[in-house]
């Protein structure tokens, strides 16, 4: 089964910038890190309560290849990404 998937716009946003950034770093690894994304939010979709908690009903996916972290919420058959960060940075969930 397939829960509904809502990317908020911050988190779209992020995964914009990234991807345009490995672009820019070497030719083809902007790709890379798309498709990277799209395997782990299928992933998600697919089975969210896989993934732990990592602050009270917020679930974390950590992307292998790539340093990135990507949080979100499960609620009545929808996951709701809230942000995607690069591991540098502190989490605001």
């Amino acid at each position: 089964m397939l829960y509904n998937f809502i990317l908020s716009q911050e988190a779209e946003e992020a995964v914009h910038n990234a991807t345009e950034w490995y672009e820019q770093q070497r030719n083809g690894l902007g790709k890379e890190f798309l498709i990277a994304v799209d395997n782990a939010f299928l992933s998600i979709q697919s089975n969210p309560l896989l993934y732990g908690f990592r602050k009270k009903n917020i679930r974390g996916y950590s992307i292998r290849r790539f340093p990135y972290v990507i949080f979100f919420s499960v609620k009545r058959g929808t996951v709701e990404v809230i942000s995607f960060l690069h591991t540098s940075q502190k989490p605001r969930i």
